[in-house]
């Protein structure tokens, strides 16, 4: 008996939930744009600046250069996404750099 109680409530808000729509309202491409390119340029901006101070420790690993170019590139071309993947990667590697410095710096000769 409890289960036939259950069922129109649980019906009601069911069609309820389907039929609602989101009041959000597109955003303009120009405007989407714009805050990608602000976007693509912080990231490139950030992995420059930590691949300067992995530089700066003597510690810049192989293709975080590269990887900072292909980003240039990527954004110059208006691949957005491409973009702040290659700047996330040169960014993480050039974190990792300075904390592989960090770890090394004390590591001394153990012979």
């Amino acid at each position: 008996m409890k289960k036939c109680l259950l069922i129109p409530p649980l019906a009601l808000l069911m069609a309820a939930c389907a039929t609602t729509q989101t009041t959000e309202a597109p955003v303009p491409a120009p405007a989407k744009a714009a805050a990608d390119t602000m976007a693509v340029s912080a990231a490139i901006t950030a992995a420059e600046t930590a691949a300067d101070k992995a530089d700066a420790v003597g510690y810049q690993w192989r293709d975080t250069a590269s990887l900072i170019d292909g980003a240039k590139k990527a954004a110059a071309a208006n691949d957005s996404a491409k973009a702040l993947d290659l700047a996330g990667q040169a960014l993480r590697q050039s974190e990792n750099a300075i904390k592989q410095q960090a770890a090394q710096q004390d590591a001394g000769s153990h012979i």
